[in-house]
């Protein structure tokens, strides 16, 4: 792995639990709609970068994505996303088991870019209450497509950041691994930090 700037332990330990914070909301929302149980996993969080994505989803496979543009006091292209067969999965189980493959591909995109949006709106919303900062949130687009092409990496891109969250999703006793990304440029990073060492200052002199 290339030498990426990475955050302290304190500041990732901070940003791993707000994270856990929001996934624990979006599961609570799908299990409403669902009207079933819907569990996602702790989530785990590590840097790479645009590169390094692409090999770790899979130069050759093709990979469902729902990306949403944030801005606020840092900005980001944030994604969910499911390998084909898993996002194929997920619309299975949440919908009807008895519904055929060819019905399931036409609800695919609706039904994805619904979970993508509770999903990444409550990850967001989750550091947004904690650090008492506003963010706006894009309309979600779903995407099907190669890594690299969902990634764009060029030359000049390959380097660029990413925050990678792995989280799996378990619903009538199957489970799929999905993936968030927050594609970040070098001030965003910076800002990232800035505001979780102000929320961490925030916590001690409250304690």
């Amino acid at each position: 792995m290339t030498n990426l700037p990475i955050l302290g332990a304190d500041e990732h330990d901070l940003l791993q639990e707000l994270f856990n914070l929001g996934v624990g909301q979006a599961a609570s929302a799908l299990s409403k709609i669902v009207k079933q149980e819907v569990v996602l996993s702790v989530p785990i969080i590590e840097f790479r970068n645009r590169a390094e994505m692409v090999r770790e989803l899979g130069e050759d496979r093709t990979i469902c994505s729902i990306r949403q543009a944030m801005g606020g006091p840092f900005s980001a292209e944030s994604m969910l996303m499911f390998p084909d067969e898993s996002g194929l999965e997920v619309v299975r189980l949440m919908l009807d088991n008895q519904l055929s493959n060819e019905t399931l591909a036409e609800l695919q995109e609706e039904a994805l870019s619904e979970i993508g949006n509770i999903v990444l709106n409550a990850c967001i919303g989750a550091i947004s209450n904690a650090t008492r900062k506003t963010f706006t949130v894009g309309l979600p687009n779903f995407d099907v497509a190669r890594p690299i092409e969902l990634f764009n990496v060029t030359s000049s891109t390959q380097d660029d950041v990413v925050l990678l969250v792995r989280i799996s999703m378990t619903l009538s006793a199957s489970s799929v691994k999905g993936y968030m990304a927050f594609i970040l440029g070098d001030l965003s990073l910076d800002e990232l930090s800035k505001i979780l060492n102000l929320l961490l200052k925030r916590i001690d002199s409250a304690a």
